[in-house]
């Protein structure tokens, strides 16, 4: 490998034409996945699954989970921008809205500098499956937002993490107007 994401800089992130993607719920960037989950209400309650081994034989989620996580933000908070040169992550969103941005970093891919971005959450659940490469970060659009992490590998050594404010600044929801 003649390239390691623990080299990447904040001042080469900013150098990155960025090809900013509106909302949507069909990624532009490869290898991204995005799958909208399906909720089962009754009287009693309802159920969503958020991953089942099945489905990896015919959609591309990550086949292999080793360590899985949820993540509290509050409110208005941006969390990231992080990246993984080994892992994938999935991400769901099990409480609150949340925005998530991604960034194809990886400069020898056709859509280096895309830039893909969601709405997920309780009213929206879905599944975003992020390579590694793809920056990323977050933010909760209300209340305190849950989202959960099913990753491939759980070595805390593959995150090299920058500034949420480094790029795309003007990106965050809400905008008004």
């Amino acid at each position: 490998m003649d390239f390691s994401y623990k080299n990447l800089t904040v001042e080469d992130l900013k150098k990155i034409n960025f090809r900013l993607n509106s909302l949507r719920e069909s990624p532009t960037i490869r290898d991204v996945y995005y799958k909208r989950l399906t909720t089962y209400v009754d009287g009693r309650g309802d159920l969503t699954e958020l991953w089942s081994e099945p489905w990896n034989k015919k959609e591309d989620v990550a086949r292999k989970i080793e360590h899985v996580y949820f993540n509290t933000t509050h409110e208005g908070v941006i969390k990231g921008w992080h990246v993984h040169e080994r892992t994938f992550s999935q991400y769901t969103c099990v409480r609150g809205k949340m925005q998530v941005v991604l960034v194809d970093v990886r400069r020898k891919f056709p859509t280096f500098g895309y830039v893909d971005q969601f709405i997920i959450g309780t009213q929206n659940p879905s599944l975003i499956v992020i390579p590694p490469g793809v920056l990323k970060a977050w933010k909760s659009l209300r209340g305190d937002s849950i989202i959960v992490n099913l990753l491939t590998l759980a070595d805390v050594k593959d995150n090299f993490k920058y500034p949420w404010d480094a790029i795309l600044k003007e990106v965050w929801e809400p905008k008004n107007g």
